[in-house]
Order: C-alpha cells, then structure tokens, then sequence
C-alpha cells in the first residue's frame, strides 16, 4: 500500500495527529512522508510556531531558517484530511498552548540556574549582578521550545527537548578568580542536570564584556552567531543597562540591519528547500543535509 494510502488510513482511523505521531505509527521515511503530505490532495497540515533565523556552515550565505522542515513536521505540524478541518484547528490550538508551556517551564528553569549560581557566589554574587548580564538565547526565549527526547551532544544521552543556551558577558572589571568560581558553578549544575530522571541540557558561555562588543563587528561566523543570541535573548538577570548598550550599539553599528538581511535571505532558502524537494522523491544525503533535516537543530554559542 502506498504512503499516501496508509497515511489517509489512519487519520481515518485514529483522527487528526502531530506529524511525529503519524511518522512512528506508519514506520515509514520521514522525509517521504512529508513529501507525501505536502503533495497530497486529501491530507491537509497545519504547522504552528513560527520560524527564525539559524546559521549554518553547510549553507552558502550561513542564513537557514529554524526549525528545519524535519522539526517542523514532526514536532510543530498538525495532520489531517480535508473534512477533518476542524479537529486539525483544535489540536493546532493545544499544541501552541503545550509549546508556550514548555517554553515557560524551560524558561523558569533558566532563571532557577541563575538564581542558584549566583547565591552560591554569596557577597560576591550580588556585586557581579550590577557588572554582567545572564541572557538566555535559543528556541526558549523565543516560544517555541519542544520536549521531544533528542541526545545530548557530548554524552549521547536522551534530554529533555530544547537546550538552555546561556551566555554570562561579565564586566572587564569581574576578577579572574570569580569569573573561575562561577563557571565552576554552572558546569556542576550543568552536570547535575544531565543525571536528574529528566535530563536537560545546558550549554553556557562566559564572555568579556570587551570581547562582546568586539564581536559586534559581524565578520566571522562566530561573530554572526553571537550577535544573533544578543538579538534574541531574554534577560534573565544581571544589569539592564549593560543588556540595553550592547543593543543600542548593535543598532547603532548596523548588526540589526545585517540580521534581518539574513533572515531574508533563510526565507528564500527555505522556499527555494521546498521546492527543490518536493520535486525530487530520491534526494541524495547531502541536499537532505542542506535543506530537509535538522542536523543537531543548533549551532555552537559564541
């Protein structure tokens, strides 16, 4: 029976499911699947979410758009048939609801890590909240953290969905010493997080204030990443003010403007990603790569 067949099959079945949920029932390619329910006249999807700007090396120009169209199938579409418009309305509805609560649980996660490390630090601690600022960046900050079991990267491990990306700029004036204890801190909670029952990643970056401006030059991809997290992280803790400068510096020196470019540019690749697979039912592994899967969904932070 072919793809299509067995997919309208089950919506007829079991009713309107995630793309994730009809993926693992049909135990069928993935990316075929979604060929089929793009091209299908009786399937319908509805994706949720919205899409922003990932950089990629593979990619010429760096600029792809996130979540990939992997991710976005599985985790952030809606499937249906054609008379099934209403239930797919529905269960769109919960879905963003179920990613705007995971979003916020992740977030106040972040928040709970900041607030311990800091404590730790004592008197100390306090004095370095009016000389740096804690930014979380990632999908998190931006509504649409997941908590699909995916491996984390270093030990192979299954975590909780979406990362914590948190990137410390301390003022050039922090000692050594405290910058030393405070990355202590965040590598032994970041190690106690990947052996709770439910494991979650942190990756954390500690950064001179000196070097965050330095990068706001936006000739490396290194400095494109970095300035991307400035562009879209949450403040967790930390001084307004420094968060504010580097902000009003970025627009000052033109890196907002080169953003969006970027993001302009992801829109077209993205369409441009569409159509090229949607015309090609073999695709080789390295267009896959390029345009269809997630690869780990994230990039080193900068």
């Amino acid at each position: 029976m072919q793809i299509e067949e067995r997919a309208v099959a089950y919506l007829k079945r079991s009713g309107v499911a995630l793309g994730k949920e009809l993926y693992e029932s049909l135990g069928v390619s993935d990316f075929l699947l979604w060929r089929t329910c793009m091209l299908s006249r009786r399937i319908v999807t509805r994706r949720v979410g919205r899409r922003y700007l990932r950089l990629d090396r593979r990619v010429e120009g760096y600029a792809r758009l996130s979540p990939s169209i992997q991710r976005e199938f599985l985790t952030y579409t809606v499937v249906g048939l054609r008379e099934q418009g209403e239930e797919v309305a529905k269960r769109a509805a919960q879905l963003e609801r179920e990613i705007a609560e995971i979003s916020a649980r992740k977030l106040r996660l972040a928040k709970r890590i900041v607030q311990e490390a800091v404590a730790r630090l004592g008197d100390a601690g306090g004095e370095l909240l009016g000389q740096s600022c804690f930014l979380l960046g990632g999908d998190v900050p931006l509504g649409m953290a997941h908590a699909d079991p995916r491996p984390e990267r270093s030990t192979g491990e299954l975590v909780a969905g979406s990362d914590l990306d948190l990137v410390v700029i301390l003022g050039d004036e922090v000692s050594d010493e405290l910058e030393r204890k405070l990355d202590a801190l965040l590598f032994e909670i970041k190690h106690r997080l990947l052996v709770m029952p439910r494991k979650e990643e942190l990756d954390y970056l500690i950064k001179r204030w000196s070097r965050a401006r330095e990068q706001l030059r936006f000739q490396s991809f290194e400095d494109m990443v970095a300035c991307k997290i400035f562009d879209e992280a949450k403040l967790l803790a930390g001084s307004e003010e420094m968060f504010s400068s580097l902000r009003e510096e970025m627009a000052e020196r033109g890196v907002l403007q080169k953003l969006r470019a970027l993001e302009a540019r992801a829109q077209e690749y993205r369409r441009w990603s569409e159509l090229v697979l949607l015309a090609t039912p073999r695709p080789e592994e390295e267009l896959l790569l390029r345009t269809y899967t997630t690869t780990i969904e994230a990039e080193e932070i900068f």
